[in-house]
């Protein structure tokens, strides 16, 4: 989104604003009077409502120290001398302000005139806030951005290329690609329900049968990338953001009406990685309620376990598409998995792997 060129204001002026695609968060350009920041707000106006800040530039004369006074007035401080790469004396944005949002949708770029002037990554926290044009070395509010600048206009410019893409017709060749990947694994769908509530991305669940056991398997959100996985896999992050969400069980394990409500529960986790902005992977667990008798699931990476029967989707966008089966735990279970690494819990599995991802009515870790 773009925004027109706005004045030096005594009274801090929003000059630029946008909402994630994707995540409760809002991102705004403020500039106070003294100095210019660049923000995103998790959660606003929730009581867990959060906020990344990152110096942009200095609007005067730039201190020697930190303004300890400006920061217990609440009031965004000036970037020490120090820490200053741009006139001393203060700057000013003078072009048209966009925001770039990440593929992931928790973090952003700001730019000037289509030019990079400030990042706030997903990974930003814990003393360090992003990246400015305008910093220079590891200041207290922004790093500079040169060293980083390479990579960090590659995954800018991959960003705006991803949303042009999503923005576009991108359905109606991967609803292809996956319907024709559930085909070959359980032939003919039953039923195909829409689960986006005619909001993005365009999501279904889709169920089919084979040889006694019901399937019901999530297509469309894959078309979104989980936040938070980079972090965990650096390089190879594209090998395991992207997701779809699976359960089977045998037919005679549930009645229609909680098999119903199991359904109901799988469409609902597919909003789970971007409305917490967290991700799901193999091994985790989730709470649920929906199965009798039953307290979480246990997601399981079909690539990653070769053993257990899946849909070959193959990739989107040049990423792999992971399905993640659940597999419910009984409370104990769901004790054992949060203490327990997934190898010390597949030792204490009843059953052969390749029926691991079946759920028929038992549980299927042992206890002590």
């Amino acid at each position: 989104m773009i925004f027109g060129k706005r004045k030096k204001a005594a009274e801090p002026v929003i000059l630029a604003e946008d909402q994630s695609p994707v995540c409760n968060v809002q991102a705004f350009v403020e500039d106070n009077g003294s100095c210019v920041y660049f923000y995103l707000w998790f959660d606003p106006g929730e009581e867990r409502g959060r906020i990344k800040s990152c110096w942009v530039c200095n609007r005067g004369p730039a201190p020697q120290e930190i303004d300890g006074e400006a920061m217990d007035q609440g009031r965004a401080p000036m970037m020490p001398a120090e820490f200053v790469g741009h006139d001393p004396e203060g700057t000013e944005l003078s072009g048209e302000l966009s925001v770039v949002w990440f593929e992931e949708g928790d973090a952003a770029a700001l730019l000037e005139d289509g030019r990079l002037i400030a990042v706030i990554p997903g990974w930003s926290g814990e003393g360090f806030y992003g990246y400015s044009r305008y910093a220079r070395g590891q200041g207290p509010f922004a790093w500079e951005l040169d060293q980083a600048e390479r990579v960090l206009q590659e995954r800018t410019d991959r960003s705006k290329k991803y949303w042009e893409y999503i923005d576009g017709d991108y359905w109606e060749e991967l609803q292809g690609r996956l319907m024709d990947a559930l085909s070959r694994f359980f032939g003919e769908y039953e039923n195909y329900y829409a689960i986006d509530g005619g909001h993005f991305p365009t999501k279904a669940l889709v169920t089919g049968r084979k040889n006694g056991v019901r399937y019901a398997v999530t297509a469309g959100t894959c078309a979104l990338v989980q936040p938070l996985v980079e972090q965990y896999f650096q390089e190879k992050a594209g090998d395991f953001r992207r997701i779809e969400l699976g359960f089977a069980c045998r037919e005679d394990s549930l009645d229609e009406e909680s098999y119903r409500k199991a359904l109901s529960y799988v469409s609902g986790q597919t909003q789970l990685p971007w409305g917490v902005i967290s991700w799901l992977g193999h091994g985790h667990t989730i709470p649920c309620d929906a199965i009798d008798g039953f307290a979480a699931v246990m997601l399981l990476n079909a690539a990653q376990m070769p053993e257990l029967p899946s849909p070959d989707y193959g990739s989107f966008m040049g990423e792999r598409v992971n399905l993640l089966w659940m597999v419910p735990l009984t409370a104990d279970e769901y004790q054992q998995a949060r203490q327990l690494d997934l190898g010390s819990m597949m030792e204490r599995c009843r059953c052969r792997l390749e029926e691991l991802a079946v759920f028929d009515g038992k549980a299927k870790f042992s206890g002590d």
